[in-house]
């Protein structure tokens, strides 16, 4: 616990900082709080009853986001937003392959470190790094570099440790995952283990996708062979997270143990979803649930309790989260908004819009909306889709032009025009 040298007799925890009052009530001093985000690779919402030690939300105050969306779902620019607070057209980082366009040099690590923060990455940064800028390459903000951090335990053995010699300054511990990208990798104690199998949803390898984009459209079913190829690496997949699943507990133990747990904001998501046979897809970087909804829980010192969030998010907003609890000021235009109304349950008018996209992959680059119970997506080569999620969870009924719909559909198509336009 880091101690203050002030007689307090009142402590107050407003908006994640702790103040610290004086007997006269004079004077005031705060403890800049800390953040450790922890994010998988590739992993979609049907995963999570895997993560029994998560799911009992460990030390308490955890918000579980139902509806959380990534903007673009693929690895590098999901990344990028997650560390910059912008679309992937806005940071340039449109595919895997443009990880070396991102300015670095203004980022969630930039923000904290001026701001008096030690910061620490852990695993991933962004696809090709260090690009042509040598293998010694560290981007501004972060005191400690470590790629190479060894397999999921190890990642997490390397943040506590930091975490821990951090002393009286507050740190930025961002913990990023490979795990369970395939091929997936479980710890050797969880290789044969008995998981819980999500199973095939009804779109798995969907028979009749005579309603669906061009791209669909041109994939053919799947064969047997693959189907038993990826079945496989989906059970390998649920033992790589019972890894993922110890270390979060771990963490939230060393920062009891440490006294910082109540001065702590923890997330825990994925940088993006995955389809795993949905509409025949298997990947990812899709319009779909399976590629764009993503696991997300906060654990927020504020919080009264542990409860579940029903208002769409968005990875964009999480950057301005932050921010907000740390008390920084974002060096970039902001494309999404601090959360922290929602972890505080104050909000009471939250605009429920989040703008996905795919711009890089031209044969199913497009943009779309997600608003409650609807999506909607206009692809380059002119194709529409239009889902009612209420009624149509696996979005089975593309209803794009349809005479019925066709209000709902303009609603969003102009919801979409001002959302790309911001």
């Amino acid at each position: 616990m880091r101690s203050l040298a002030l007689p307090a007799i009142g402590l107050v925890l407003i908006a994640g900082i702790f103040t610290v009052s004086t007997s006269d009530d004079v004077r005031a001093q705060t403890v800049p709080p800390n953040v450790v985000v922890i994010m998988t690779d590739d992993q979609n919402v049907d995963s999570l009853p895997v993560m029994r030690k998560l799911n009992s939300y460990p030390g308490g105050k955890w918000t579980k986001f139902a509806n959380a969306y990534v903007n673009d779902s693929i690895c590098c620019p999901a990344r990028a937003t997650f560390l910059s607070g912008q679309y992937s057209h806005h940071t340039g980082v449109t595919d895997n392959d443009r990880g070396n366009v991102f300015d670095d040099t203004n980022t969630l690590a930039t923000w904290l470190h001026d701001a008096g923060y030690r910061t620490a990455l852990f695993g991933r940064y962004l696809n090709g790094y260090p690009w042509a800028r040598g293998r010694g390459y560290v981007p501004p903000g972060w005191d400690l570099w470590k790629t190479s951090a060894g397999n999921v335990e190890g990642k997490i053995t390397n943040a506590i440790n930091f975490m821990t010699a951090a002393g009286d300054q507050p740190f930025f511990a961002y913990i990023a995952h490979n795990d369970p990208h395939n091929k997936a990798k479980p710890l050797p104690k969880y290789a044969t283990t008995d998981v819980y199998n999500p199973g095939d949803p009804p779109n798995y390898n969907e028979a009749d996708v005579s309603d669906k984009p061009r791209w669909i459209r041109n994939i053919s079913p799947l064969s047997q062979e693959t189907q038993d190829l990826w079945h496989a690496e989906r059970i390998a997949s649920q033992r790589a997270l019972l890894g993922v699943d110890d270390g979060i507990e771990r963490v939230v133990q060393a920062l009891e143990t440490m006294g910082e747990l109540e001065n702590t904001m923890i997330m825990f998501l994925a940088d993006h979803g995955f389809s795993w046979g949905s509409h025949r897809w298997i990947k990812k970087h899709c319009f779909y649930e399976e590629c764009s909804r993503t696991p997300l829980y906060i654990r927020y010192p504020g919080a009264d309790g542990n409860r579940e969030e029903a208002r769409l998010v968005s990875n964009v907003d999480l950057a301005s989260t932050i921010a907000e609890y740390a008390g920084v000021t974002p060096g970039r235009p902001q494309d999404g908004r601090s959360l922290v109304p929602l972890l505080e349950n104050t909000a009471t008018d939250w605009t429920e819009e989040v703008l996905l996209q795919v711009v890089a992959a031209t044969n199913r680059g497009f943009y779309g909306v997600a608003v409650p119970g609807w999506k909607y997506a206009e692809y380059s080569n002119g194709d529409k889709e239009l889902y009612d999620l209420t009624s149509d969870p696996y979005e089975l009924q593309n209803l794009a032009n349809n005479p019925a719909h066709a209000a709902k559909q303009e609603e969003l198509a102009q919801t979409l025009a001002e959302l790309k336009g911001s």
